[in-house]
């Protein structure tokens, strides 16, 4: 009976660092929204079925010879906030692959690093090879918040040959420990103990081609140190990082940050 009561013991354990992993890393809004009703004329929606689940996914096509932004989406809301971005890369030619975590937009599944990883390099590799949109394509990454995580981790999963044309890293966290570290150090035991580590700075030696950073130089949730460190830690001879002066965590791309992405982003 004891072994039971243990195992019970230790079952609401478990659910209750994954309830709290998921209100404090991935607190996600699962509405679906359709692009349609959100000024994005061009784009159109994929259903994407890994292990048996489905994976919304966002996509609107690169005009003459503009590159294609495989876009990794933050943890707040979902991809409707994102609809104004996506819309002005729309305007300026700019293709956008974007999917929805597990548990994000009408994608089903409970999101962890290990799911959204396997997911994303899913996505990522039938892009490459066409698979997903018809015709082969070689993104440039681009991650923003959480996603600045999973797109490190991405590229350390690809080898040379299949690794984006680039990667753009908007407001990058070097840990989900040094995040809640940063927010409330209280939380930073419990991070460890978390089954989505996100340790952003272990993959940051893989990012050997072209990379920028742009960072806010007020951003309240993950100060600019972490984008530094992580731009240090890249070996990448092709490199660029740019603070965003009076920025805080959302309000990065604007004003000089805005002319620096799209001089970046018009070389690929």
């Amino acid at each position: 009976m004891w072994f039971l009561a243990l195992l019970c013991v230790l079952g609401l354990a478990v659910a209750g660092v994954l309830a709290l992993e998921r209100m404090l890393v991935y607190p996600f809004d699962p509405t679906e929204v359709a692009p349609e009703g959100l000024d994005l004329p061009t784009a159109n929606v994929i259903r994407y079925t890994k292990d048996g689940r489905d994976l919304v996914i966002w996509t609107s096509p690169a005009a003459g010879g503009k590159p294609t932004l495989f876009y990794l989406h933050g943890n707040a809301g979902n991809l409707a906030n994102r609809a104004p971005h996506f819309g002005a890369f729309a305007e300026m030619g700019f293709g956008i692959v974007a999917p929805a975590y597990r548990g994000s937009s009408g994608s089903k599944g409970w999101p962890h690093q290990r799911a959204i990883l396997g997911d994303m390099e899913a996505i990522y590799r039938d892009l490459l090879s066409g698979a997903l949109t018809g015709e082969p394509v070689r993104p440039v990454l681009y991650g923003e918040s959480l996603g600045t995580a999973v797109a490190t981790h991405l590229n350390a999963r690809l080898g040379p040959a299949d690794r984006p044309a680039a990667i753009v890293l908007e407001a990058p966290l070097a840990s989900i420990a040094e995040v809640a570290g940063h927010v409330q150090p209280r939380l930073q035991f419990l991070t460890g103990i978390m089954p989505s580590p996100w340790r952003s700075i272990d993959q940051a030696g893989a990012m050997t081609g072209p990379l920028l950073i742009l960072h806010g130089s007020d951003d309240p949730l993950i100060p600019i140190a972490q984008g530094r460190a992580l731009f240090e830690a890249a070996p990448s001879g092709d490199k660029l990082f740019h603070e965003a002066p009076g920025a805080g965590h959302s309000d990065v791309i604007q004003g000089d940050a805005l002319d620096v992405l799209l001089a970046f982003l018009n070389r690929f």
